[in-house]
């Protein structure tokens, strides 16, 4: 299980800056983000989400009893929790920051996380009152506050998941097999295309194996961050609540009409 925090990932990253050394720093950066698939311990309920070779998700699960209500209830604490955050101002006062820090104009769907709320959360389990990660749509020429992000570390085991979220009312994703530059900061090498334009590297490349991001010289990274679920609590349409392809209907992908995602 990943425990390093955000905080402790920059500092280091700070430091390894001042002594110089560049492959150090890489692979800090990597090793935060990143975790081998052998972590994972839910394969068994795993399945891929769509067309989409960068994600999967957890199938859903025959309802138990007390699912749907345990669900209910959690939208319920997670409006009233988060309400206050309906201006992004106060949402930026309090510490959450834009994830990527400056969202593209076309991406419709964005995180704020708050990195202390978001490593508290991996580790101890879901606060409604402080989620690692609120959700926001773009609202004409602002931001529409539509829900939260319950997190789960990569290597959580299916009672795990089902107690932060039941496995039959939510549907658990996980962002995978994506091919990064090296150094992963490489601004210039994050803008590579192949010829018809599509990117090189990152979450909608078509690159999805080792083999093919080792061609380009890149980092490939079997899992991304951890387990993730999105509460859209405040959408009008109740359907849409805990549908993880929301977003992904609306132009889908990162950066190009659809969601980031953390």
């Amino acid at each position: 299980m990943k425990k390093q925090t955000y905080n402790l990932t920059f500092a280091l990253i700070a430091i390894l800056f001042l002594v110089g050394c560049a492959s150090t720093v890489n692979n800090v950066v990597v090793n935060a983000i990143s975790s081998p698939l052998s972590d994972i311990k839910v394969h068994d309920i795993m399945m891929p989400m769509g067309n989409d070779p960068h994600m999967a998700m957890t199938k859903k699960l025959p309802e138990k009893s007390g699912d749907q209500r345990r669900a209910d209830s959690l939208v319920r604490v997670i409006e009233k929790n988060i309400i206050r955050f309906k201006d992004i101002e106060v949402a930026k006062e309090e510490g959450y920051e834009f994830f990527p820090p400056e969202p593209p104009a076309d991406m419709n769907i964005v995180h704020l996380v708050h990195r202390k709320y978001s490593d508290k959360e991996i580790k101890k389990g879901f606060d409604s009152n402080k989620p690692g990660s609120i959700l926001y749509e773009r609202d004409g020429n602002g931001w529409k506050l539509i829900g939260a992000m319950i997190t789960a570390p990569v290597d959580a085991s299916r009672e795990e998941l089902d107690a932060r979220a039941p496995l039959s009312i939510a549907q658990w994703h996980l962002h995978q097999k994506v091919c990064v530059p090296k150094p992963i900061w490489d601004e210039e090498e994050w803008k590579k295309t192949f010829p018809d334009g599509s990117p090189v590297y990152g979450p909608t490349s078509s690159i999805a194996s080792r083999s093919e991001c080792e061609k380009f010289d890149g980092t490939f990274l079997p899992v991304v961050f951890g387990w993730m679920t999105h509460a859209y609590v405040y959408l009008d349409n109740s359907e849409d609540v805990w549908n993880q392809m929301y977003g992904h209907d609306h132009g889908g992908g990162h950066g190009n009409g659809g969601h980031s995602h953390h």
